[in-house]
């Protein structure tokens, strides 16, 4: 249940919830705890009435996991939950109750800090600011690498900062290091020397002063011979997690952006490439001259600096090691800084003189098809393989009729729609528009009355969506237009692995949807997908409004 809850089938988590009588297990403090969070959940996604009514009903069980267990943990939820419905003086109170309440001794590691963390949120519910600062920095000193708790309750005092309109910026000292999109040159065959002797020492300083001076503690991007392998090697020697973005396969990356240059940038590129925190491919196959593909990394590479900076409650920054001149084809450091730039996050240019990039034409490009970037998505109806045939009629008309209404009231409509059974496919030019059509989709399915229609109602629309380079073509047998490609599979293999009730969205999609829309959607780390038929378990978000 608590899975389900974080990857956003909030509903469906409570609906287990009471079919499993949890909400009448008063005798154990976590089937309490559990509930009071889904009932926080839905609060916190509510407007209205309907907030404060739920808000209430999490109170009361925080106030009843404290009242028979006693602790910390449920006291300063009740004050806090007693606040958002409304009563800031009850909420006060409850807060000054909590903090009479004795620590309990022998706690270490993550347990202290949380506990610690817990009085700094009572403290600032009672309104003495100097005192949660001080507690807060008792917490952190605690567990000083648990970013991901440091983050949780970054994301609480966030929420209490808008509840009473209080300025969050006191709480800048406690965020974790900043997360990093990095890009710079490649070597030119015919500048080999450009970023090398004293200009590769000179960017190397510059790339320390910037890792220290911003606090960069994560960083992604690529690992080409140049200012790519020079800034990866001052993440690794101050400390940081390095992520490395492949735009195709290792081998043909390594033949193409590293060997050129000389064995001692292969060396380099393997001492990092074994140190990386982790690896991901924009594809697995061989570059075959579309620098489309470097572009779709970067984009890659940026959206993850993006997610990660979310999840962590901290800032996300780009550095770029750039010799002033305009990009001289689809991909490069003018393209990348122009893409992060759009979305008004810090940017730090570390400036290089360089002669002008050459404009030789890709020895080979694939002319195969049309290709585009597109968002897609795949949704079905769990549930619908067991319907009897008499109710197919109405799932049908009322269902896939509902769908249908919604795709026609978009305001931006797919390119491209295929259905068969309870199956949907759809694509679209931008991310936004097809993030947008998931959250419509679903929310209209919630609405239906399915038990007034003769329909279980366990049915539960489950929507995966996908953004990558895909084939633009003409299906020879219907003659009909077709999108097709390795990027279609994967947002075909998210969709069965998506709690239903629920939209999920890759890495991708994630990524751009966070760089430049979030003030609009949310996009919240669930897990991986399983892999099967021999396709690699893919990372997957969990898709809200903001």
């Amino acid at each position: 249940m608590l899975c389900l809850a974080r990857a956003g089938a909030v509903d469906f988590a409570r609906a287990e919830y009471v079919r499993l009588g949890l909400d009448q297990a008063d005798d154990d403090p976590d089937a309490i705890a559990l509930g009071a969070r889904l009932l926080k959940d839905v609060t916190l996604a509510a407007h209205g009435r309907r907030r404060i009514a739920f808000a209430k009903a999490s109170t009361r069980r925080y106030h009843t996991l404290f009242q028979r267990f006693g602790g910390l943990y449920g006291a300063v939820n009740a004050a806090t939950m007693t606040l958002v419905a409304g009563d800031r003086a009850g909420g006060r109170a409850l807060a000054a109750a909590a903090l009479r309440i004795p620590p309990p001794p022998g706690l270490k590691g993550e347990a202290a800090y949380y506990e610690t963390a817990s009085r700094a949120e009572a403290k600032f519910l009672v309104g003495d600011l100097d005192a949660a600062r001080e507690t807060m920095t008792r917490a952190l000193a605690l567990a000083p690498q648990a970013f991901a708790a440091h983050a949780s309750t970054l994301r609480q005092l966030e929420m209490l900062c808008r509840e009473t309109g209080a300025d969050p910026a006191w709480l800048s000292t406690f965020r974790p290091p900043a997360c990093a999109h990095f890009t710079g040159h490649i070597l030119d065959a015919t500048r080999q020397g450009a970023l090398s002797g004293g200009l590769d020492s000179n960017l190397r300083r510059e790339a320390d002063r910037v890792v220290r001076e911003h606090g960069i503690g994560f960083a992604y991007g690529g690992l080409a011979a140049g200012a790519d392998i020079i800034f990866a090697e001052a993440l690794l020697e101050a400390g940081a997690e390095f992520h490395l973005v492949l735009p195709v396969s290792l081998e043909s990356f390594v033949a193409v952006s590293v060997a050129p240059f000389g064995a001692d940038w292969v060396q380099r590129f393997e001492q990092c490439f074994t140190r990386a925190a982790s690896v991901r491919y924009a594809s697995q196959d061989p570059y075959v001259g579309d620098e489309q593909v470097f572009a779709y990394a970067s984009q890659i590479a940026m959206g993850c600096a993006v997610l990660r900076a979310q999840t962590l409650a901290t800032e996300a920054i780009q550095v770029g090691v750039w010799d002033g001149h305009p990009a001289a084809g689809p991909a490069g450091v003018a393209v990348d800084l122009a893409y992060w730039a759009k979305g008004g996050r810090r940017q730090e240019i570390i400036s290089v003189r360089r002669p002008p990039p050459s404009r030789a034409s890709p020895t080979h490009v694939d002319t195969s098809g049309s290709r585009g970037m597109k968002a897609m998505l795949f949704a079905d109806v769990k549930g619908f393989g067991a319907l009897r045939d008499d109710q197919i009629p109405a799932f049908f008309e009322a269902v896939m009729g509902r769908m249908a209404k919604v795709v026609e009231e978009l305001d931006t409509g797919p390119r491209h729609v295929e259905t068969w059974g309870d199956g949907l496919f759809l694509v679209f030019d931008q991310p936004v528009d097809a993030a947008l059509a998931a959250l419509a989709l679903q929310e209209a399915h919630r609405a239906l009355d399915l038990r007034a229609l003769g329909l279980p109602r366990g049915l539960g629309l489950r929507i995966g969506g996908h953004y990558g380079p895909v084939h633009l073509g003409v299906n020879p047998l219907t003659r009909t237009p077709a999108v097709i490609g390795a990027h279609v599979v994967v947002a075909a293999r998210i969709e069965p692995d998506v709690a239903p009730g629920s939209a999920c969205v890759s890495e991708a999609l994630a990524g751009a949807l966070a760089t430049f829309h979030g003030d609009r959607v949310r996009c919240s780390y669930v897990g991986r997908t399983q892999g099967r038929k021999g396709f690699p378990a893919t990372p997957i978000f969990n898709l809200t409004r903001a």
